[in-house]
């Protein structure tokens, strides 16, 4: 993708631009913990929560990039520009918070025992 076509609608930070930010940083967030939410709740194995997790987080972002920059003015590409952006920062994220909670649940299951 070329950000030049982009970068004059990111090259003023203004209240607009961090309203966008905190929705899309909510939307993309929401695919993660939701995702959590039904594996915990359908009571699925661990690796099982886990794949649905990333599946249910990561979004194919580049295709929206390419359809925004071919079919539509530059300042539609910055949602999917910020998306890009908390994409790897989110799957790392709850890629550690799992860990965290899963070796949680290890721990305390060898002390019940």
């Amino acid at each position: 993708m070329n950000s030049s076509k982009i970068g004059p609608y990111l090259t003023h930070f203004d209240k607009k631009i961090m309203i966008m930010a905190l929705l899309v940083l909510f939307i993309a967030a929401s695919g993660y913990a939701l995702s959590w939410m039904v594996g915990a709740c359908l009571r699925w194995e661990k690796a099982d929560i886990i794949t649905l997790t990333f599946t249910g987080g990561m979004r194919n972002i580049s295709a929206g990039a390419v359809l925004a920059t071919t079919y539509f003015p530059a300042a539609v590409a910055v949602p999917v520009v910020l998306g890009m952006l908390f994409q790897q920062m989110l799957a790392s994220f709850f890629g550690y918070v799992m860990e965290k909670h899963f070796h949680r649940d290890v721990i305390e299951g060898s002390s019940a025992e």
